[in-house]
């Protein structure tokens, strides 16, 4: 599992126009730091900082925490190929137990 950490709440925005459709877009983007593996598979020493890109029907960005990325985040793009928006969730060991009904 890939852990990201998301140390501020700062969501910068980018607009323009899009040149092929001519339409306004805008792109929030969230920074965070990634603990990601070397092309040996080993352990990177250190983070690395990274951008997540918010979805559209997304609020408000990631708050402060630790995360793991979540398998959703991967998937099969228009053109066959295997693509990555990040999306991330809690750990599982993270998030408090529901008590059990009686």
């Amino acid at each position: 599992m890939l852990k990201v950490s998301v140390e501020t709440e700062v969501i910068d925005l980018k607009t323009g126009i899009s040149a092929k459709t001519g339409k306004p877009y805008n792109i929030r983007e969230q920074e965070a730091w990634m603990y990601g593996y070397g092309r040996d598979g080993q352990p990177q020493k250190h983070p690395q900082k990274i951008k997540l890109t918010l979805d559209d029907e997304q609020e408000k960005g990631y708050p402060v925490g630790q995360y793991i990325l979540d398998p959703a985040s991967i998937y099969v793009d228009r053109f066959g190929q295997v693509a990555i928006r990040a999306r991330l969730r809690v750990p599982a060991a993270a998030v408090p137990a529901q008590p059990k009904a009686a």
